[in-house]
């Protein structure tokens, strides 16, 4: 009887198992750590990635980890250490604050080591948001996904710097590779979305929420609109209606209906990026790691950015893409006009190779994968 000897056994805590970047993160780290000869277990309220963690060689525990109510992440702390005595895991890494609470007490109650991951760029304005963020500080080791995060949680959550580990976010360059997308599904997706032939295709790939830049877009693009462009925005449209509403208003009242197209979410951005001249992402607020960014540039694109948050990282400026100003109207029309006539097709191509390269460097999932499993050996 052959017997397997595993190495750490690392329990990660999220609130579900949708197809978005913390999530879709965990999956990534399950995958490696059992290839690595890990014990991987995942705890969730379950989700459309859940078979996909199955496939992975990891266990999946079904745990209401989604929830705010105090009683339930009581509760939850209770499940989660029995977990954790019946498993014998090692360290419990949580990506999210409402799991965090009841992670912290898991943790604490069977003395194991707590690991947190501070993903995003959390409101802070009153003391009890402040105290509510905080929990996601309190890790053994803390990972932010940018050096951007890092000063922040440094500056505002008094984090010593001994005990943040930078690993910006990877993603599958097999998947985001140009060279994969043949020439009959570029044809295929050209009809799909409408896409004039012999015309410049700008790619804005974001949620209809007011901080991602929209509105800032569409002005920008009515400054140039005797300019041949055809602009495609694409992501949910169905969490904030009103706004998409009023996105939509703002393209009529232009009269920009034949220039600017909305579409849901897609599973299928490779290609629409494959299509695309220009990206953009023109957050108005500063983000702590922005995936289009270097999906873009793993896809060998144009890419026109806020030079706030962690863009200042991701791209360097006139080199791998653009930064503008956000929120800057002009900036933007201006920008996107040089690369429209100005910007040579030589200097284009150098662009978009360096843009590749530096992803291929920095921001690969294997990176990502192997310094989180850095990290797990630390403790």
């Amino acid at each position: 009887m052959s017997i397997t000897y595993h190495k750490k056994t690392i329990l990660q805590v999220v609130p579900s198992l949708v197809n978005v970047g913390v999530e879709r993160s965990t999956i990534d780290i399950a995958n490696y750590l059992v290839q690595s000869g890990y014990k991987s277990l995942v705890a969730s309220s379950g989700g459309v990635l859940l078979e996909q963690l199955n496939n992975t060689g990891s266990t999946h525990y079904l745990v209401n980890t989604a929830s705010k109510n105090p009683f339930v992440i009581w509760y939850n702390h209770t499940i989660l250490s029995d977990i954790i005595k019946q498993q014998k895991v090692d360290i419990i890494h949580v990506r999210s604050r409402a799991p965090a609470f009841s992670s912290y007490l898991a943790a604490r109650k069977t003395k194991i080591k707590f690991i947190t991951t501070f993903h995003g760029f959390y409101n802070f304005s009153t003391l009890i948001k402040k105290m509510y963020n905080s929990i996601l500080v309190k890790g053994d080791i803390v990972i932010v996904v940018s050096n951007f995060v890092k000063d922040h949680i440094i500056k505002y959550y008094n984090v010593p710097e001994e005990k943040i580990r930078v690993i910006h976010r990877g993603i599958d360059l097999e998947y985001f590779n140009p060279k994969n997308i043949s020439q009959k599904k570029l044809e295929q997706y050209q009809a799909m979305y409408n896409i004039p032939k012999d015309t410049c295709v700008i790619l804005l790939p974001a949620k209809m929420t007011k901080r991602k830049g929209h509105e800032v877009v569409i002005e920008a693009l009515n400054a140039i609109k005797d300019y041949d462009f055809y602009c495609i925005m694409t992501g949910d449209i169905l969490s904030n209606r009103n706004f998409t509403n009023e996105i939509k208003k703002k393209i009529m009242h232009y009269k920009l209906q034949s220039k600017i197209q909305i579409f849901g979410s897609t599973a299928h951005l490779p290609e629409l990026y494959a299509l695309a001249d220009i990206v953009l992402c023109p957050s108005i607020e500063p983000e702590a790691f922005s995936r289009v960014i270097v999906e873009a540039q793993a896809m060998e694109k144009v890419i026109i950015a806020s030079n706030i948050g962690s863009t200042m990282e991701t791209i360097a400026d006139e080199v791998t893409g653009f930064h503008i100003n956000a929120s800057d109207v002009q900036d933007l029309s201006e920008k996107i006009k040089y690369v429209l006539l100005n910007l040579t097709s030589n200097k284009m191509q150098t662009m978009r190779k360096q843009a590749r390269q530096s992803t291929l460097l920095q921001f690969s999932l294997q990176q990502m994968q192997s310094k989180t499993l850095s990290v797990y050996n630390e403790l």
